[in-house]
């Protein structure tokens, strides 16, 4: 790809290399010149060194050296035109690298975003809207270099301010590619992420794809906490590890990486000095996923929640780290926080020396889960113990972690380590691990065709009624348990617990708001298009005959499967499982009366 060398020059001239290389690592201003801790080698002292006057940056230790473009094209690890290329867009010079129509396509809407980007961080700084957000954003520790190193800004409370500053610019952008980047509604054209704090969220080479807006007033309680661009062309959640274009270099330079759930997380961890560190935006892990970091790094460090989304989330993560031969570690926060709030209790050098010391290896947390649970008293507990613990090392297939294995489950099981290894020689096991099944989280009833129609009929008009009103929403879920795995179709079932978890935080239900909340994908939003176009109108007693008559399928569908329904994954009675059917078998029966009267 030739780019003219007058190009080059021009973008040379126009950068201003000390807020290039600024957005990747910390600058300090000694002299005339700013100092950092290199990049590019195992630095503890700042020894690089940038020069504005001279537009160059040189490290006295490893001796590297170059200018704007060269920085990006070495921390990004891109090629040199698209070095250039990026260097470009950030002082206002476009240089075009290729004729794809689908890539120009990208191009343009990467621009869009970069330019929504420059337009909500410069509302935060000079508006007065922005002194509120600023002040929140100091009050949660979140300093003037943090805001700038990850671009925070702000939406005005004004509908429609964003388009008219991106639609009447001196080269305007058009609507219909402003609502394909999700930054404003189709039909009135007002902001997605009015009033509210903007975190971007950039791909894997740095282009910003997308936001996360976050309420900061007590006059938005009620509100989702976030809002996150839906996906579209340039945003796939699949595609995005959170701060990943940032982090390579330290990663590879650590050859470590800690993966959290959240933005925030990351944030923190950034605050306390631990730079090496991406998060999945709350979505599952995916094949993606694990190549973006199976390019940096073989050693990962998972710091998920510790309820049991989370603890399903790591298991899932180990299973498929361990599939490509890479190590795995989990990180446990004490008290059951999370990093933001360790941060704020203990200070950020106690969350680095936790971070970067107290993680423990992956078998080692497979194995003390498992331990919870048992029961020496109990030979069923015992066994299952043991199939469990054998599943997890024929999936790690390495001798010397079965001999440690095997020596602490003698010792917790008081059993000679020599019957436990044979026994788990002679343990049969099936195709499907057991992460597979537990990361399934499906029971999907099982009905002969006439029936099932009837029963998911009856599902797709509850979730409808759950949708029109917070009260019918509230009964549906107070009378019938969506929340075990008994359901027709899954996806009625997901979509209803996302109706729930909305209601939590609103009283009214707003269709735009609620298809932008942090847990509705494309998918969710189709089946919920889908059933809404089936226009119901119904009352209290409608809900309860649609409730009697899903409790109708389970009971039904306990009886032909008497029990099995209500064991867990290890094959035991799930005694929370059979009071809540108890439960339900006894407010059904009044439902039953209250008919009759």
């Amino acid at each position: 790809m030739f780019i003219p060398d007058a190009t080059i020059k021009q973008i040379l001239d126009k950068a201003d290399i000390v807020a290039v290389i600024g957005e990747h690592i910390k600058l300090e201003k000694k002299g005339n010149d700013y100092k950092g801790i290199c990049p590019f080698h195992n630095d503890s002292n700042p020894s690089l060194s940038v020069s504005p006057n001279k537009k160059v940056f040189k490290c006295f230790s490893c001796g590297e050296t170059g200018n704007a473009i060269t920085f990006v094209q070495k921390y990004k690890h891109v090629s040199f035109p698209e070095a250039v290329k990026i260097v470009g867009e950030k002082c206002g010079i476009d240089v075009k690298l290729g004729n794809n129509s689908r890539q120009q396509n990208f191009e343009k809407l990467y621009k869009i975003m970069q330019d929504a980007t420059t337009y909500y961080e410069f509302y935060l700084k000079n508006s007065i809207e922005g002194k509120v957000a600023l002040d929140y954003l100091h009050n949660r520790k979140l300093d003037d270099q943090i805001i700038k190193r990850f671009k925070i800004g702000l939406a005005s409370k004004e509908n429609n301010l964003l388009y008219e500053a991106m639609t009447k610019k001196e080269e305007p952008y058009l609507p219909i590619d402003l609502i394909k980047c999700g930054l404003i509604h189709e039909k009135n054209h007002y902001d997605m992420f009015r009033n509210r704090i903007i975190f971007p969220i950039d791909d894997q080479n740095g282009n910003i794809v997308g936001f996360s807006g976050r309420i900061f007033q007590e006059s938005q309680k009620g509100e989702p906490k976030y809002i996150n661009t839906t996906e579209n062309d340039i945003f796939k959640k699949g595609n995005i590890l959170y701060n990943y274009s940032y982090a390579l270099n330290d990663i590879k330079k650590k050859n470590r990486v800690y993966i959290f759930e959240g933005f925030m997380d990351v944030i923190a961890a950034y605050r306390a000095d631990v730079l090496n560190t991406v998060a999945t935006m709350g979505t599952a892990l995916t094949d993606n996923h694990i190549k973006m970091i199976k390019k940096l790094t073989s050693n990962i460090v998972l710091c998920f929640d510790g309820d049991t989304a989370g603890v399903t989330a790591t298991k899932r993560a180990i299973q498929l780290f361990l599939k490509e031969g890479m190590n795995v570690s989990v990180m446990l926060l004490p008290e059951g926080i999370d990093p933001d709030e360790y941060l704020e209790k203990y200070g950020k050098d106690s969350l680095n020396r936790f971070l970067e010391n107290e993680y423990i290896s992956s078998i080692d947390y497979l194995y003390s889960l498992e331990k919870r649970k048992l029961i020496l008293s109990d030979i069923n507990s015992v066994e299952n113990f043991k199939k469990n613990i054998f599943l997890y090392l024929k999936m790690f297939n390495s001798k010397y972690i079965e001999n440690q294995i095997f020596k602490r489950m003698s010792d917790d099981l008081e059993l000679n380590s020599k019957e436990l290894n044979n026994d788990f020689e002679n343990a049969v096991f099936s195709n499907d691990s057991m992460f597979e099944k537990n990361s399934k989280d499906e029971d999907i009833v099982e009905l002969k065709s006439n029936s099932k129609s009837r029963y998911l009929k009856a599902e797709q008009m509850l979730v409808c009624m759950a949708f029109q009103k917070k009260e019918y929403c509230d009964k549906i879920a107070r009378l019938l348990p969506f929340t075990l795995n008994l359901y027709v179709d899954k996806g009625n079932r997901d979509l209803f617990l996302s109706i729930v978890n909305y209601y939590h935080q609103n009283h009214q239900m707003i269709y735009e708001e609620f298809c932008n909340s942090i847990d509705v994908d494309e998918e969710t939003k189709e089946r919920l298009d889908n059933i809404l176009r089936e226009t119901i109108i119904g009352d209290d007693n409608f809900v309860d005959d649609l409730i009697k008559e899903c409790t109708e399928m389970i009971f039904k569908y306990a009886k032909d499967k008497k029990l099995d329904m209500l064991r867990n994954s290890e094959g035991d009675l799930d005694i929370d499982h059979l009071r809540a059917i108890s439960e339900l078998k006894r407010k059904t029966i009044k439902i039953k009366d209250r008919n009759k009267e």
